[in-house]
């Protein structure tokens, strides 16, 4: 039996270089021949659409493409189409699937993006993450007031219901989501307790370099494609929650609208870029050992 390889988590801020270093350790784990391949999951929530690749920055470096022939292999990137949806079940789900193939292959496993909460809930093995969304059981309950939705919920699991805290007991999206849950967990079996071990890895940068980063890759995403994929999918009869809360999204639809200018469009979508990159930054504390040299990373992870 192959031996069982840490799973790296690389996190940070948007702007940081996480695609980068994870590129990197993945050549030097190559060429030093710890492994006989990478692969490198995007733990991002806006790049599994495929019909936005340049907006979220899901376009694929050439050097993925290109290098040592698919020893390099990218996993959730432009997978649904964009009415569809994407919930930390599904990505624990692909994940899980990448891990079987990678611990037969003696394949390491890089989790690369700024979505924490995936990062975080990675190896959770609760059956509730990996639901479905139900959209016929939504639409149901898209009728129901917080009260009822709540009393819905206390039928299926009482202690649920008790044990949300005051905000989220209030909040439709999240009382919605745990009567789906609920609904349907009975009977899905928990992953085996076979599992890696997970080890992380902090990237960041100065927030004057952040900024300077983001402010560039908003203006070069624009000028390259942006507004077109926001164009065509703003002539869909249906789009995913998600993918419309995607950062640019609704500042290039309200161009588009003619409801602000190009500077302006440009401005609020970078400083919406910004003030994700600092909420990015709040979740570093949730990981305090995590690494934060590359060469330290090859030693004591590999």
């Amino acid at each position: 039996m192959q031996k069982l390889l840490p799973i790296l988590s690389i996190f940070g801020p948007t702007g940081a270089g996480k695609t980068a270093v994870a590129l990197a350790l993945a050549k030097l784990l190559i060429e030093q021949e710890k492994v006989s391949g990478v692969d490198i999951i995007s733990a991002d929530s806006r790049q599994v659409y495929r019909d936005i690749p340049i907006l979220s920055g899901a376009d694929v470096p050439e050097e993925f493409e290109n290098f040592t022939s698919g020893k390099i292999r990218l996993h959730g990137i432009g997978m649904l189409a964009a009415d569809e949806s994407w919930s930390l079940g599904q990505f624990q789900s692909l994940c899980f699937s990448v891990f079987e193939q990678a611990k037969k292959d003696n394949r390491a496993v890089l989790v690369v993006g700024g979505t924490a909460l995936y990062h975080k809930q990675l190896l959770q093995a609760d059956p509730r993450l990996r639901v479905l969304p139900n959209m016929s059981l939504r639409a149901e309950l898209e009728e129901l007031s917080v009260e009822q939705l709540q009393e819905r919920l206390a039928i299926h699991n009482t202690k649920r219901l008790e044990d949300m805290n005051d905000s989220d007991r209030a909040n439709p999206r999240r009382l919605v989501r745990a009567i789906e849950q609920e609904s349907a967990c009975v009977g899905i079996q928990n992953y085996e307790t076979d599992l890696p071990e997970q080890k992380f890895l902090s990237v960041s940068a100065p927030s004057e370099i952040l900024k300077e980063r983001i402010a560039q890759r908003v203006q070069q995403r624009f000028a390259t494609g942006a507004v077109a994929e926001v164009q065509k999918i703003l002539k869909l009869p249906t789009v995913s929650e998600q993918l419309q809360t995607a950062c640019g999204f609704v500042e290039i639809s309200q161009f588009l609208a003619g409801e602000i200018n190009e500077p302006t469009c440009l401005q609020n979508w970078a400083d919406r870029e910004l003030q994700y990159s600092k909420s990015q930054q709040k979740w570093e504390t949730q990981f305090p050992d995590a690494h934060t040299d590359l060469l330290q990373v090859l030693d004591s992870v590999y």
